[in-house]
């Protein structure tokens, strides 16, 4: 499945903003993308079949990948306190991080899934790496390799290496994750190039990918501005550096790689414009962000999204769900306009997949005529 001719791979988070940006692409745009999930518990839900069902419900039944989001227990100090004293879920995710026999209880789970689903091999314990690979290939399904390249340490990415050189001929990615960057890593990117050409002759066979972000963790102080995209800087220096290996573009959708917790109060109101190379935004502050009034609230996103609305890189052609929300915003219409940070990050989210999946298009070619109803 990883040999068609798929253009992106975001890895999105399990959280109510991206899924419903995902959920409202249209169904051929969803066609065209192979996302990637690190799974764990669904918003409140109990169990992780919630979350293969509200997957589906933003996928269908196409492919995606398969990966683990281990900080969902690791980093989670209630749950090593108290393990019996918390949702059945984290219990759920903690097994399948279990690396017994070649992590057989991930290689089981990702059997019991639909065979749509393309698995990532789980790389913390490396012991009997070469028995998971074997298993996972035996599935048939493709094999995904995800490389932390800032974390993971040089001994541990060689034994990766040797192991798929063994074990694998076919269907295979490498996935280079830089999670979060800034300009600095794109500078470093002859080197990322360099690498990317030694794996390529090390497993002719494999299609590779980079991933980034590079999404502030903050805005504070600023009113409006624009935010160069830096992970696509990067995949595309990288892609020069190594001509004629297959190098796919990934990134988190443009959220953060490594999520950070909020402050106290309401964040100020925030509606970003994401565009091919850099993201818009116009920022308006609450007077007092632990009282924050409805109509204020209102206010404010309307005010912002009139900004957007009336800026000269503003696209009205484009008929997303994110951009019809953005025009509703400005008529306030009705309830289903911006009037969250989480649903103007759902926003941003779906129009950001749409310019990453059509970077190379003609915006003018393209038909992307459809009036969305929530």
């Amino acid at each position: 499945m990883i040999d068609k001719a798929y253009n992106y791979l975001p890895i999105l988070a399990i959280s109510t903003a991206e899924m419903s940006a995902l959920e409202k692409l249209s169904d051929k745009d969803k066609n065209l993308l192979l996302p990637i999930f690190p799974l764990k518990g669904w918003v409140g839900s109990k169990t992780l079949d919630k979350t293969i069902s509200r997957i589906g419900v933003s996928i269908g039944s196409r492919p995606w990948i398969a990966d683990i989001d281990s900080d969902f227990v690791f980093n989670n100090k209630k749950y090593l306190a108290d393990p019996d004293g918390q949702r059945a879920v984290f219990k759920e995710v903690h097994e399948l991080l279990d690396p017994t026999n070649g992590y057989e209880k991930w290689v089981h789970y990702i059997k019991e899934l639909d065979d749509v689903v393309i698995p990532t091999l789980q790389t913390h314990d490396v012991e009997q790496i070469g028995k998971q690979i074997k298993s996972l290939s035996d599935l048939a399904r493709g094999l995904v390799v995800r490389l932390k390249i800032k974390k993971d340490p040089t001994d541990r990415i060689n034994t990766i290496l040797r192991s798929l050189i063994e074990h694998t001929d076919k269907d295979l990615l490498i996935l280079l994750d830089f999670e979060d960057i800034m300009r600095s890593d794109v500078l470093q990117s002859e080197q990322y190039g360099m690498l990317v050409s030694r794996l390529s002759k090390l497993l002719p066979h494999a299609v590779f990918a980079t991933s980034a972000s590079s999404f502030p963790s903050s805005f504070s102080g600023s009113y409006r501005g624009e935010l160069p995209i830096y992970e696509r800087q990067l995949h595309t220096a990288v892609c020069k550096l190594c001509e004629g290996v297959r190098v796919i573009y990934s990134d988190r959708g443009s959220a953060r790689a490594n999520k950070t917790n909020g402050g106290g109060g309401i964040p100020p109101a925030r509606i970003d414009y994401p565009l091919r190379n850099d993201w818009r935004y116009v920022r308006k502050e609450f007077q007092d962000s632990s009282n924050v009034t409805e109509l204020e609230k209102h206010t404010l996103y309307k005010d912002a999204a009139t900004e957007i609305v009336e800026s000269d890189y503003w696209n009205p052609s484009l008929r997303l769900w994110g951009v019809q929300m953005i025009e509703k915003t400005v008529e306030f219409r009705n309830e289903y306009c911006i009037t969250s940070a989480n649903r103007a990050t759902a926003v941003r989210i779906n129009i950001h997949l749409y310019q990453q999946l059509h970077y190379l298009s003609d915006f003018d070619a393209l038909d992307t005529e459809e009036d969305w109803e929530d």
